[in-house]
């Protein structure tokens, strides 16, 4: 009998849910936004180390990542930032990593990537017209535009405004 009082006690308790979850923290209850994880700020870092400088040795990388987030045209520029902060993220070493860090992170990601999806384009725009340029198909002006807006009018440097 005493067992069966006990088992329906723990029943009963099992059922509510804990006011600390595991995605909860004292510290994120203080602040306005919850804080994020260290693993996603990790793999961001990475991820726009590569983007930014493809094969480049880790300091190159986390200047980049850094340049990038400390850049007065960037939209959420992290003004108190430290290169040794990025260093930590890139090494997965931070204690933690605050929101609005990761979403600058996620920001700059989305930049970068959108900078090497306009880059290929623009090679696959010039290729396209060296293809048909050879084989007896020259493009006239019309169509060279189009491919120039096509392509956000770059060459294959990067460089706006180079292509026209």
């Amino acid at each position: 009998m005493f067992l069966s009082d006990l088992s329906e006690t723990s029943s009963q308790f099992s059922e509510r849910f804990s006011e600390i979850s595991e995605n909860h923290s004292e510290a994120a209850s203080k602040s306005r936004h919850p804080m994020s994880s260290v693993v996603t700020a990790q793999d961001l870092t990475l991820e726009i180390g590569e983007l930014c400088v493809p094969g480049g040795n880790w300091k190159s990388q986390i200047s980049a990542v850094y340049n990038g987030l400390t850049d007065e045209k960037f939209p959420l520029r992290l003004k108190g930032l430290r290169w040794n902060r990025v260093k930590a993220w890139f090494y997965g070493e931070a204690r933690q990593a605050q929101y609005h860090e990761v979403l600058a992170l996620q920001e700059l990601r989305a930049i970068e990537e959108a900078k090497r999806a306009k880059l290929k384009l623009a090679a696959t725009a010039n290729l396209l017209a060296a293809h048909l340029a050879a084989a007896g198909a020259p493009l006239d002006s019309n169509q060279m535009r189009a491919l120039g807006r096509l392509a956000g009018s770059l060459d294959l440097s990067g460089i706006a405004g180079a292509a026209e």
